[in-house]
This record gives structure tokens, C-alpha cells and sequence, in this order.
């Protein structure tokens, strides 16, 4: 039996037509903010004091950096302690983060603060982007590699058999906070495997950037981290042209 078609298309009828709409929704946009004094912190995160907020660390980042800021932080929170490496980024870490925020009450309206290197940002974003089909989440990278590489863009995931990154989702964190105090708590090999990826960026995108890059002392008990922290803008805004081109950076 041969059906006729019918669309109801606002007020119009449209009879034996197939109808394709192009919707754009993937939004991969963040808001980065670069914090010179870490009291700052308290004003960016001010509008979360009512919800249930959650800080995910690492036995480093707890060390180091949650001191750091835990008295600007909003009053609700709960803290989720994982363990470090690259070793550790799995499944079985992720759903540890997911047991944690369930257990705790979280809830569509909860935040989730990511303190730490790549592998905190890219699980915390993946655990935040699929727990209740998705909650906010802010990340605070403190290496100098998640600075100027993992803090632009919507790339999340996990290892899975043995493959870096197998699993993952584009999911872009609320906001990217950037502050450099963090950069004095790491050694000098995580010093300089960000700047490799300032010199790549450099060498792509922006000669006069490289040039300034030489000038730079890497000695840990010289660096000039005033200068530092406007070479890593400089750097944020060359990996944002390139995202922004290529959300996938395919």
C-alpha cells in the first residue's frame, strides 16, 4: 500500500518531502581566565557558593597546590583524591570519581573543579560530561603543559587496552583558570616538557614567539616567572586559533 507523507512544518503542511534539518550543537567553548594573584580565585567562583561543588586531586595536587587555594574555594566542597599517572588513567579511576560524586549528593547542578595535570583534567572532564548526562565542570591545570595545551579545546577520555586516549568525549570545561604560582611546585623535567610544547606552538604559528622563548631562563631558581606567565598567554591564544578552526583538531 503506498502511504502518503506528511510533515507538519510550523503552519505549513508539506506532502511527500523528506525534510533535513542542520542543527549545530556541540559547543567546545571555554572561558580562560588568567589569575595573577590566587585570591582571585575566591571572586571567579563566588556564584557556586550554593551548590555542591567537588575538587579533584591527586596525592601531588593535594600536596602542593590544594593549600594553595583552599581557603577561596567555595564553602561546599568535597573533596575526590585519585591516584597519579599515567599509569592510573583507566576506567577504574573514572568510575571511582563517579562513586565519589554519587555517593556525595551530586546533582545535575553540581561543579566539579579538576587541580591538576593533563591526566586530572581529561578524566575529571570525561567524569563530569557523562555523570547525569553531564555537570559543569572548571579546570586549574597546574603544569605547564596542561597550561598551554590541555586548557583549550574539549578533549576528555582515558586510556583503554593498552591505547592512550581510547575512550574520551568533546566536552568543554565552564571555565579554564591559569595560574602560574602553581608552576613553582614542579620539577624541572615537567618545566620543560611544557615548554617543548611552547617551542612547537612557537615554530608552527609565531617566530617572534619563538625568539622570546630563547630568551628565557629555565634554570628552576631563576626563572622569571612574571615573564613566564605572559609567554603562556601568548601560547594559550596560538593553540585557540587552531581549536577554534578545528574544534577536533583533526
Amino acid at each position: 500500500m503506498n502511504k502518503k507523507l506528511f510533515c507538519n512544518f510550523g503552519s505549513e503542511i508539506i506532502k511527500n518531502k523528506l525534510i533535513k534539518l542542520k542543527m549545530s550543537t556541540l559547543q567546545l567553548r571555554s572561558e580562560v581566565i588568567f589569575i595573577n594573584k590566587i585570591i582571585d580565585l575566591q571572586g571567579i567562583l563566588y556564584e557556586y557558593n550554593k551548590q555542591n561543588v567537588f575538587i579533584l586531586v591527586d596525592e601531588n595536587t593535594k600536596k602542593d597546590c590544594y593549600p594553595l587555594i583552599s581557603k577561596y574555594l567555595p564553602q561546599n566542597i568535597n573533596l575526590i583524591e585519585i591516584k597519579s599517572g599515567e599509569e592510573n588513567k583507566n576506567i577504574e579511576t573514572v568510575k571511582l570519581i563517579w562513586e565519589a560524586l554519587s555517593k556525595n549528593g551530586a546533582d545535575r547542578k553540581s561543579l566539579l573543579i579538576n587541580l591538576g595535570g593533563g591526566v586530572i583534567g581529561d578524566m575529571g572532564g570525561f567524569a563530569a560530561s557523562t555523570f547525569k548526562r553531564g555537570i559543569k565542570f572548571i579546570n586549574l591545570p597546574t603544569t605547564l603543559l596542561s597550561q598551554v595545551d590541555a586548557s583549550v579545546g574539549g578533549k576528555t577520555g582515558f586510556d583503554f587496552l593498552g591505547l592512550k586516549n581510547e575512550i574520551g568525549c568533546f566536552s568543554a570545561p565552564e571555565k579554564v583558570i591559569i595560574y602560574p604560582g602553581f608552576l613553582k611546585t614542579l620539577d624541572a623535567d615537567n618545566i620543560l616538557s611544557g615548554f617543548a610544547e611552547m617551542i612547537k606552538h612557537a615554530l608552527i604559528f609565531d617566530a617572534g614567539h619563538y625568539e622570546k622563548l630563547k630568551e628565557l631562563n629555565l634554570n628552576k631558581d631563576e626563572i622569571n616567572y612574571d615573564k613566564l606567565f605572559g609567554l603562556i598567554k601568548k601560547s594559550v591564544q596560538i593553540k585557540e586559533h587552531f581549536v577554534k578552526n578545528d574544534p577536533f583538531e583533526a
